[in-house]
């Protein structure tokens, strides 16, 4: 796509969407999201959030980044844990909630100037675990979801759930939850320093978190990094890449300030699509891993389109 092209069909989606807004005005619930939580909200499982993109979640197509998306699960975890269990809830100095995995899948891109809303619902519950699942709609069109299995850490490992947040999370769960696919990616992981795509990255001040660890969203964003290293090597020829869904497992959140090896390799090709394995190593071992699944598309029409034989043989090279 031509710069030219891309900066007139940005232009044209703000203009729409600025215009969905005006229109929606004040019948934006029958989107099925109101934003500020009404009584029927509070007393339901789900609990209902608005978001507003800001300038800096902008990737450099000027739509919302997926890690920013990420965050907004994020979120919307946070607050809907707080409105169970009190305005300072969001911090710990004992047992820690965080996600044990998480898979998130990216249906639509979301664009600044517009609102986005989120629900979110405990779907499961048990002695060491519970899962929530959130959605993500912009002008009424879901743009992405998120299926988070969480666990509780203490001292860098996993714990049963605290006794008081597991009775609150039964008592909440829709119990809706589908069993969660093996995340078989992780096989791979015992030969990680073989991954053909390898980089060094310095661990940053921002990188923790309000608990003193390494924060769920800087892991997230490793994960990004090495896929995205990956992805700039490529020659695409022409096309264009998108990431459908991330599947992501936390092992710990222990934080350090040496420098962590970022490892990618991919483990499958498909017709139009590609997955990429990577994970973050610390001191020799993996903290984060994920497998991400890439679509090739053409760039005229956002539309998958299948590999090339050239872009094939260089995926091909990078197999683990």
């Amino acid at each position: 796509m031509k710069f030219s092209d891309k900066r007139a069909f940005i232009k044209l989606m703000s203009l729409l969407l600025a215009a969905e807004n005006r229109m929606l005005g004040p019948y934006s619930h029958l989107t099925g999201f109101t934003g500020p939580m009404t009584e029927q909200d509070k007393a339901s499982s789900s609990r209902c959030y608005t978001f507003s993109p800001r300038y800096t979640d902008l990737d450099t197509w000027r739509h919302v980044n997926n890690s920013r998306i990420y965050q907004l699960h994020q979120e919307a975890r946070v607050r809907a844990h707080v409105s169970r269990f009190g305005q300072d809830a969001w911090f710990s100095d004992d047992a820690r909630l965080r996600p044990v995995r998480s898979i998130t899948d990216y249906r639509q891109v979301s664009w600044y100037g517009s609102d986005i809303d989120a629900r979110i619902s405990v779907t499961a519950c048990d002695e060491d675990s519970f899962r929530v699942y959130s959605e993500l709609h912009q002008n009424g069109v879901l743009v992405g979801t998120q299926d988070c299995l969480m666990g509780a850490f203490e001292d860098g490992r996993r714990i049963a759930l605290p006794a008081d947040i597991q009775q609150v999370m039964v008592d909440a769960s829709t119990g809706s939850a589908a069993p969660l696919a093996p995340a078989d990616y992780r096989d791979h992981l015992y030969h990680a320093h073989n991954f053909a795509i390898r980089q060094q990255l310095t661990p940053r001040y921002a990188d923790v978190d309000a608990d003193s660890q390494r924060s769920e969203a800087a892991l997230a964003l490793y994960m990004e990094q090495a896929r995205s290293t990956g992805v700039r090597q490529l020659d695409f020829a022409g096309l264009g890449v998108l990431v459908a869904s991330v599947d992501v497992s936390f092992e710990h959140y222990q934080a350090g300030w040496t420098p962590l090896e970022l490892a990618a390799g991919i483990s499958r090709i498909g017709n139009s699509s590609f997955l990429f394995t990577s994970c973050a190593l610390h001191k020799d071992e993996v903290q984060v891993s994920a497998r991400s699944v890439m679509v090739v598309i053409d760039p005229t029409t956002n539309r998958p389109v299948p590999i090339s034989p050239a872009l094939r043989e260089q995926l091909e090279a990078w197999f683990i």
